[in-house]
């Protein structure tokens, strides 16, 4: 399965040649997301933990990347200084219910559930614009690994109780995702603040949403579009310029559907379903401690993205969630 998926990602933007090896993968970003980086020991519920490794390369000239990305322009004009790059990802994404003790689950939580995928994906960037076209293939259930992963990261780094109730997680389902995205930066007071805007969209097997959300940022000869946001539509770019930035923003979207809560379920029949509306806000900030490598934490705290008796009683609020990012350019 995993060597399908990866053999169809490599199909999209192209993998590197063997000549082109050598000055292939000069720049990896890796995130990693866990609600307990918010609020530690307190809760681990809804969106869990999510890990995303990034590696990226240039595309080379006359490559299918870059003609891609010449009709993209030709249609939507890009700035002069716009650079075309690949970006191959590996990710997983954990979701749980409010009480991790539970050995039975709740029909009115969030169901039990592993989102495991690898990904291609077109980026056009300049100083001012980032374009993202991307193709995820993946799958739910018990192939997702969600629950050894689980149990290592939490017993073994955090040092909390693992969740019980993985019998009860989503059913098995292939997943295939197209996701859209494009942010611009808006100077304000020369390299020192901005704003930046983001829009975003995702359509496939397992959900489909479109969001928007803006960010102001205070920093150090800013430069690219850089946004916290989570892991499985992040670009995997920490910020861009000089040594450091904050920022603080908000994001908003709309949900057609989301088979990781909709789906069907081990065990029992869940009576929670996708919210039609998500929201959040973040804080954020980013340094660069040597060159060629960035560091970035964001604090982000969002509305549930499911709905259930519970929730509208008032039961079960806002998650708080924190996402670390480590950026290294080897160029």
């Amino acid at each position: 399965m995993r060597a399908l998926a990866l053999a169809c990602v490599l199909a999209v933007c192209g993998a590197p040649t063997a000549s082109a090896a050598a000055d292939a993968w000069r720049s990896y970003a890796l995130q990693v997301d866990n609600d307990e980086f918010a609020s530690p020991n307190r809760h681990d519920r809804w969106y869990s933990q999510a890990i995303r490794l990034h590696a990226f390369d240039e595309a080379p000239a006359g490559g299918l990347a870059r003609r891609l990305a010449a009709d993209w322009c030709e249609r939507q004009a890009c700035a002069p200084d716009a650079v075309v790059n690949r970006r191959y990802s590996l990710g997983q994404s954990l979701y749980m219910q409010h009480d991790r003790r539970l050995p039975a689950p709740d029909p009115q939580d969030r169901p039990m559930a592993g989102w495991l995928w690898l990904s291609g994906a077109l980026l056009v960037e300049s100083r001012d614009e980032t374009r993202m076209a991307e193709w995820q293939l993946g799958l739910t259930g018990p192939g997702a690994l969600a629950e050894p992963v689980q149990r290592f990261w939490h017993r073994r780094v955090l040092g909390v109780d693992p969740a019980l109730g993985w019998d009860h997680q989503l059913r098995p389902r292939l997943g295939a995702q197209l996701q859209l995205s494009q942010a611009r930066r808006w100077p304000l007071a020369g390299e020192r603040l901005d704003l930046v805007g983001r829009a975003e969209a995702s359509v496939g097997s397992l959900f489909g949403h479109a969001g928007v959300g803006a960010s102001l940022r205070v920093g150090d000869r800013l430069a690219g579009t850089a946004m916290p946001t989570e892991a499985r539509m992040a670009t995997g770019r920490v910020g861009g310029g000089g040594r450091w930035m904050l920022q603080a923003g908000i994001a908003a979207r709309g949900v057609a559907w989301d088979r990781l809560i909709d789906g069907p379920t081990f065990g029992y029949a869940s009576q929670a379903r996708h919210a039609p509306w998500v929201a959040e806000v973040h804080l954020g900030a980013a340094y660069a401690p040597a060159p060629g490598w960035q560091v970035g934490f964001a604090l982000l705290r969002r509305t549930p993205d499911f709905t259930s008796e519970a929730t509208r009683a008032g039961r079960f609020g806002p998650q708080s969630y924190g996402a670390i990012t480590v950026a290294i350019d080897l160029r």
